[in-house]
């Protein structure tokens, strides 16, 4: 079966996951700490992925196949920070959070790489 997001449109929902990780968490009030974090994640998130060769970067450096396994790595790190006591401990910043960390698992589980590095 063949997978619905393509690896163009997998950076451009990044993009949009940047934007989420650094505005949501303050419009939503979260504490500072878990504030800090989120744009420090989303940070990380615009630069490797402004970098992948994926049809929307800036400077295609990264293989796409390296940036979904950098995904990977970044959801497995997502979720050991669901117990950050600054995400667990604030209700807003664990809604945002598990949120973001289903929508981020979903986008990697549903991105088709067969087609990688030829758009």
């Amino acid at each position: 079966m063949k997978k619905p997001i393509s690896p163009k449109m997998h950076g451009i929902i990044d993009y949009a996951f940047t934007s989420a990780q650094i505005i949501v968490p303050s419009v939503l009030g979260v504490n500072k700490k878990a504030d800090r974090l989120f744009k420090l994640l989303g940070s990380n998130l615009m630069i490797y992925n402004s970098l992948t060769n994926h049809g929307t970067s800036v400077k295609p450096v990264i293989p796409f196949k390296t940036h979904m396994y950098i995904d990977n790595y970044n959801l497995l790190g997502l979720f050991l920070l669901t117990a950050y006591k600054p995400i667990r401990k604030d209700r807003k910043a664990l809604g945002f959070h598990l949120g973001f960390l289903a929508l981020a698992t979903l986008n990697v589980l549903l991105t088709d790489t067969s087609s990688a590095d030829k758009e």
